[in-house]
């Protein structure tokens, strides 16, 4: 690889290196901390509520880390505009950032986009490499969904990840047929609400399966967060290599 790529790619390195860990972290939390309560509700006498209980809430530390990773993995790309704004003789190289803009119209004409100064010191063929990436709302939707991520993580708040089950299973003789499914769960405060369950029937084992999605509906649907780490860390490796030539 070029020299002048290697911080860029490096800076995705380090991040791609502590996913496992994260998860890890996260997976033990999640064994610790997770179960199933029945509860009596008096609204519906006949029936337990089931609800996915976390013994202690869910840790802010969690949220502080998936938004660290998200800002290494977008700090690349601007690292990556930096060297090849030296790379090419662009004046004040390190005032230079990947350009992703509002939309495709402001993209192409360039009003209001800090951007297209960089854009247009380039030669035209990595001119031609930044517009195949479509790096634009409505273009490449995950460079979208980094981009906003980053922003609301250093001008808003936390980014939202929480515990969201995925898989229920009702096992035991007597089970079948006693237990009501709620089609979209119902989180409160440190449980969510699974779905009611006869109290007439055997108490039952319960099967879950949970993950640690991302909830920023805005710009990602619930995607768990190491796969989604994975998908932008992949997305700027694959920009950066657009550059070794």
């Amino acid at each position: 690889m070029r020299d002048d790529l290697l911080y860029a790619i490096e800076s995705v390195n380090w991040a791609e290196s502590n996913f496992p860990s994260f998860e890890r972290e996260i997976h033990i939390w999640v064994q610790n901390n997770i179960n199933v309560r029945f509860k009596d509700i008096e609204a519906n006498p006949a029936d337990y509520l089931m609800v996915l209980e976390e013994k202690e809430p869910f840790p802010l530390k969690f949220s502080v880390e998936f938004g660290a990773y998200i800002n290494t993995i977008r700090s690349s790309l601007d690292i990556l505009a930096t060297s090849l704004a030296s790379r090419f003789g662009i004046s004040r190289p390190d005032k230079m950032y990947f350009p992703i803009a509002e939309s495709e119209g402001i993209f192409l004409s360039g009003q209001g986009f800090k951007g297209k100064e960089f854009i247009n010191g380039l030669s035209p063929a990595d001119r031609a490499l930044i517009e195949s990436v479509k790096p634009y709302k409505g273009g490449n939707g995950y460079l979208w969904a980094l981009h906003n991520l980053d922003i609301v993580r250093k001008h808003k708040r936390l980014l939202g990840i929480e515990v969201i089950p995925n898989k229920i299973g009702i096992l035991g003789i007597g089970t079948m047929g006693h237990f009501t499914h709620i089609s979209d769960f119902v989180r409160g405060h440190n449980d969510t609400v699974l779905g009611f369950y006869s109290k007439n029937a055997p108490k039952p084992d319960v099967s879950l399966g949970v993950s640690v999605s991302v909830t920023e509906t805005d710009v990602l649907p619930h995607i768990p967060v190491g796969t989604a780490l994975r998908d932008f860390a992949s997305m700027a490796k694959s920009i950066i290599n657009l550059f070794d030539h």
